[in-house]
């Protein structure tokens, strides 16, 4: 049965990372269809939500109705389906496991330094406290701010990814948003800058003479007081 698409469009052109290992190491070896779809739909979700640390679950997965839908088989139900292809991932060394015997489930991770280290913080008792973290769904995709960062600023450099993400820990989403725009307003598209003016909102507050104050971010950057930091973001 062929699919019905249109074609990609210009208006939906937000790319998602994924690592070129998949390809070549990967892609190449699998022959179960619904591992493939599995372990691409995690790669997709991890970079939605900027973190490759993050956990899954079958539950998350189920919770996605549209791509379960688009999963289903006939001789199986989709529970069993979704678990034997998260035990396939695991098996082909794509996916860590990780039993939470307090919960009673299982949750996977992606086979990366970052879930790695994810996975060894809690095997030492660091258990974070988004592991039941509502994730992306197909039919529900915001760009994330390593997108919005890429799209608007510049290259997305390791430097700038561990800066973001500790935004992210620090800032409320929208202050983040508000912050890139006059970023680009001002045409100065330095991640220093966009930390400027939150740092500056967190200790002088945000409100309504917040714009105006940029302004003067603008020209002090111009003038040299943020120029360095270019060479380092």
């Amino acid at each position: 049965m062929s699919i019905s698409f249109s074609g990609f469009e210009e208006s939906k052109k937000s790319f998602t990372g994924i690592p070129d290992q998949f390809f070549s190491e990967i892609l190449p070896d699998i022959r179960d269809l619904s591992e493939l779809k599995v372990i691409i739909y995690i790669l997709w979700s991890t970079f939605t939500h900027g973190d490759f640390g993050m956990s899954f679950s079958a539950e998350d997965i189920l919770r996605d109705k549209k791509f379960i839908d688009g999963l289903k088989e006939e001789y199986q139900s989709i529970e069993n389906l979704v678990n034997k292809s998260l035990e396939k991932a695991v098996a082909d060394n794509v996916l860590i496991p990780l039993n939470l015997k307090n919960e009673n489930k299982w949750v996977y991770f992606v086979n990366c330094p970052r879930g790695r280290a994810a996975l060894e913080l809690i095997k030492n008792g660091n258990l974070p406290n988004d592991l039941s973290h509502p994730k992306a769904t197909l039919d529900v995709i915001k760009p994330n701010l390593f997108q919005l960062y890429q799209e608007n600023i510049g290259p997305l450099t390791p430097l700038i990814a561990d800066a973001l993400r500790d935004a992210q820990d620090t800032y409320p989403e929208d202050w983040i948003d508000e912050a890139l725009q006059i970023a680009v307003k001002n045409n100065v598209r330095r991640w220093k800058y966009i930390e400027s003016i939150l740092t500056r909102w967190q200790e002088e507050g945000r409100n309504g003479t917040d714009r105006r104050n940029t302004q003067e971010d603008y020209r002090r950057y111009l003038k040299g007081e943020y120029g360095d930091f270019g060479k380092h973001w």
